[in-house]
């Protein structure tokens, strides 16, 4: 995820090139037309129309720039806009002979719709960042057991909670791990066809929750920390972990707790992180901490590593395609090591009981 002041900046630069360049092409496109060889507009006023409202969102940018929490809103009026109007111009570009001059226009305004949503999620989420440096103090009192709740589809996650759940128990913590079961275990089932990719696609578009079986824990346990897994399924949380907290009966599990989480994804992991402490914060958990780690390899090949193992489940397959594919599928042994050590800090946390405060771990 880019940085605050990079985001800053790319507003800044699409309110120049969208205020000031609409001013120098009203004033000027006659000029710059012939250069290029563009054709004339037709209607002049729906020319002016159109540069009117780009510089208007270009005043928005401009806005966010200069408060962007202030002015966060305006970043989802902004997007829908740039993406509206992304969406008309490739419609004409390929239907209807729409010069290549204003499909650059299009290509432009598509890039910033998804950098003023990514900007949005990050605003929105600022507080993640304070999950991310620490672990918090939690409100519960420490009985050193912890409950490990985690779905994954192609088991990347198991090794990831391992590794959370051996720094817990080298610091004295007992701990109890319960997989998330879907109903529609045919559906959900790995390596996957191509018929169910799609359907679990379209329904993690549609943010269509997955039913479970009932979670085998009451909301009168006795485990003092609570730790979910969740992957990024197309820039949101899993459906089978999302369907967990969208029964009511489930809830009460994380209600008055101390939870941590843990995403691992190829890539945009924030929003299915925010997704997953939103829930938690709605169930009336006190959220500890939270980490997320991506897996190794740098784009495209990662991307590319994932689908063909989804679709193989194994490494380097299809062999045609093996010298794009990473050498192995997952996570690093440092983000391993890292997760070892969020488990180990979690089990050493402080707590609040009370006026007074007593801290986890081997005493």
């Amino acid at each position: 995820m880019l940085s605050r002041n990079v985001f800053r900046r790319l507003c800044l630069l699409t309110a120049v090139a969208n205020g000031l360049g609409n001013i120098l092409l009203l004033l000027f496109f006659r000029q710059v037309f012939a250069f290029l060889q563009v054709p004339p507009p037709t209607d002049l006023f729906s020319f002016a129309a159109v540069a009117g409202f780009s510089f208007t969102v270009g005043v928005l940018a401009l806005m966010v720039f200069l408060s962007p929490e202030t002015n966060a809103p305006l970043l989802l009026v902004g997007a829908i806009g740039k993406a509206i109007y992304a969406l008309f111009t490739f419609y004409f570009y390929v239907f209807h002979d729409l010069h290549w001059f204003y499909a650059c226009f299009g290509a432009w305004d598509a890039a910033f719709a998804l950098i003023f949503m990514l900007f949005l999620m990050q605003l929105r989420g600022s507080d993640l960042m304070l999950f991310n440096d620490h672990i918090g103090p939690g409100a519960t009192p420490i009985q050193h057991k912890a409950l490990l709740v985690l779905y994954s589809l192609t088991g990347t996650g198991k090794a990831a909670m391992e590794r959370v759940k051996r720094g817990l128990e080298e610091n004295g913590y007992l701990t109890r791990v319960i997989p998330v079961e879907p109903v529609e275990q045919n559906l959900f089932r790995f390596p996957l066809t191509l018929t169910r990719f799609v359907r679990i696609m379209l329904r993690a578009v549609f943010r269509r929750p997955a039913r479970v079986d009932p979670l085998p824990v009451g909301p009168d346990h006795d485990f003092d920390l609570v730790v979910v897994f969740c992957q990024t399924w197309f820039v949101g949380m899993s459906a089978p972990l999302e369907g967990v907290f969208q029964d009511p009966a489930n809830q009460g599990i994380f209600a008055g707790r101390d939870v941590a989480t843990v995403n691992v994804c190829r890539g945009l992991r924030r929003r299915s992180q925010a997704m997953l402490v939103r829930w938690l914060q709605r169930c009336g958990a006190t959220v500890v901490g939270s980490c997320s780690h991506v897996h190794i390899g740098r784009e495209p090949s990662r991307v590319l590593s994932l689908f063909a193992y989804l679709a193989f489940a194994q490494v380097g397959k299809p062999r045609w395609l093996s010298w794009l594919l990473q050498p192995r599928y997952g996570l690093s042994n440092e983000a391993l090591d890292a997760l070892q050590d969020f488990g180990a800090r979690l089990a050493r946390r402080k707590t609040w009981v009370g006026s007074k405060v007593y801290t986890g771990g081997l005493r």
